[in-house]
């Protein structure tokens, strides 16, 4: 199945988003988007769905324009697309959410019809299967692992007969055994007369995986041509507009590691009840020193999401302890941690790191507006907020319109590098860091490891916790490896490979074991 667009434009107040966009999707091809964030590519998506409407310009779908009046259409039409957020209902099960709104019924006695839950499981299953995954289909998608959530959404379109799949950095959540897999499975579909469409920030995997490569810059297309014809570093030119230097150089190259000084963070024999299918822990054993950067690494689901809940007293544990530069917080909670000298960057920066809703100023000074000099007895320093916002803002580089914007206008980069600004401005002893640049374009990601590698310069503390093997091998000075809740195994990041650390997290066996 084809796709494509012609000309296709869409502003929002003063923001041109795309500007007179032109692609062409062959049928049996994996294309792949790439480009910075803001660069229009999410415009365009939500364009080819039917979710917005283009001011001008057409859509094409095997060489016949269409319109689509929304997202029904494109469905009918047999576009699917699997978002960065989820779609599934997360208090349902992973089969009702497979089914949710086109459920298999079949006759009962009289005017009644129920759903067949047999041929709802069977057909779930048996795509499935082409992924080379298992699903248990009862288990609510909430507690369930990230990574299955993404195969389920991806086997829910495939039921409902989609021709044409969009893919929005569907590996940030994988480790390289199940991108291996995913690949296998894009491929397969693709040869059976898929048409793919891959947004990727990841220009390694984009060269393994696509036939193709449009990159898109400023809402326009700035190059377009097959994958057997360019590198990585064109591609890379054409997206940051000449400056090729590579996600992690610049003023970071320059930043030594220190030695590792005192320990800033320990957490001994670790242990936690599982909570609703989440992931129970069991005898975790860490430390971090000052001037290091320790990276957590792991298969989504291992674990890793309740750990880092309890290192950051917003989870109970149900033994061990837990001491922040020497002091006991094994029973304190996130507030008391927090005033202790820990830093937190959650994965999640759109519901637990932002209120996105809120005002750049507010997001900016959250957790400090109780503290001088924002706070003067009973009443918040209106002009002190706003001084305390825009320098800490300045010192990330963070760019935005007015401080009273909400944070949503933002780019995702931009939102990142601002929590960031907020959770470094006090100096915590310790800085526990989540899933730092997912969703972050390539300038974006140089800025957030150097923002890492500077505050270890300065001696702080950095629990590092990624999907990306090669992020965790390029910032970390040791990796801890997680799998089924436990460590299985500590490295030197100068002493392993991403193969090695895939072995553990998928075995517990390393390849230098």
């Amino acid at each position: 199945m084809r796709l494509g667009a012609d000309g296709l434009s869409k502003r929002y107040g003063n923001v041109q988003a795309n500007d007179h966009v032109s692609l062409a999707i062959a049928p049996g091809e994996i294309h792949a988007v790439v480009g910075e964030n803001g660069a229009g590519k999410s415009t365009l998506m939500r364009l080819l769905q039917g979710v917005e409407q283009p001011d001008s310009g057409t859509i094409i779908v095997d060489d016949r324009p269409v319109h689509l009046p929304g997202p029904h259409r494109a469905f009918a039409l047999g576009i699917g697309m699997v978002h960065q957020e989820f779609m599934l209902a997360p208090d349902l099960s992973l089969l009702e959410n497979l089914v949710l709104g086109e459920e298999p019924l079949r006759i009962a006695a009289g005017p009644v019809s129920r759903i067949d839950w047999v041929e709802a499981q069977n057909a779930g299953s048996a795509l499935a299967r082409k992924a080379a995954i298992e699903i248990d289909w009862s288990r609510r998608a909430g507690s369930t692992p990230v990574h299955v959530r993404q195969f389920v959404e991806i086997i829910r379109l495939l039921r409902r007969g989609t021709r044409i799949l969009i893919l929005d950095e569907p590996t940030a959540v994988l480790a390289p055994r199940q991108v291996d897999d995913l690949f296998s499975l894009l491929r397969t579909l693709r040869d059976q007369g898929t048409t793919i469409v891959f947004i990727s920030h990841k220009l390694k995997e984009v060269m393994a995986l696509a036939d193709r490569v449009t990159v898109m810059r400023r809402g326009t297309v700035c190059f377009s041509g097959a994958i057997a014809d360019t590198t990585v570093a064109e591609i890379a030119g054409h997206v940051v507009g000449g400056d090729t230097r590579p996600p992690s150089a610049a003023t970071s190259q320059s930043t030594e590691i220190p030695a590792h000084g005192n320990v800033a963070f320990a957490v001994e024999d670790l242990s936690s009840a599982a909570v609703e299918k989440s992931h129970p822990l069991h005898d975790i054993n860490i430390h971090v020193a000052a001037g290091e950067i320790v990276g957590l690494a792991g298969v989504s689901g291992n674990g890793q999401h309740e750990l880092i809940e309890c290192l950051v007293g917003l989870r109970p544990s149900r033994r061990g302890t837990v001491r922040l530069g020497g002091t006991d917080v094994t029973d304190a909670g996130n507030g008391e941690r927090r005033r202790l000298g820990m830093g937190y960057v959650s994965a999640d920066r759109r519901h637990e790191g932002l209120a996105l809703t809120a005002s750049i100023e507010a997001n900016a000074v959250a957790a400090s507006h109780r503290a001088p000099p924002v706070r003067r007895g009973w009443f918040v320093d209106r002009r002190a907020m706003r001084t305390v916002a825009v320098d800490r803002l300045a010192k990330l580089d963070v760019r935005y319109g007015a401080l009273g914007d909400p944070v949503s206008s933002l780019s995702g980069g931009n939102q990142q590098k601002l929590v960031f600004a907020r959770e470094i401005a006090t100096n915590p002893k310790l800085l526990v860091v989540s899933q730092p640049t997912r969703g972050v374009d390539l300038l974006g990601i140089a800025a957030i490891h150097d923002i890492l590698r500077r505050f270890r310069g300065a001696a702080g503390a950095v629990l590092l916790v990624s999907e990306e093997l090669d992020e965790i091998l390029e910032l970390s000075d040791r990796i801890y490896v997680m799998a089924g809740g436990r460590i299985v195994g500590e490295r030197r990041a100068t002493e392993t490979s991403v193969a090695d650390l895939g072995a553990l997290m998928l075995t517990g066996t390393g390849v230098h074991d």
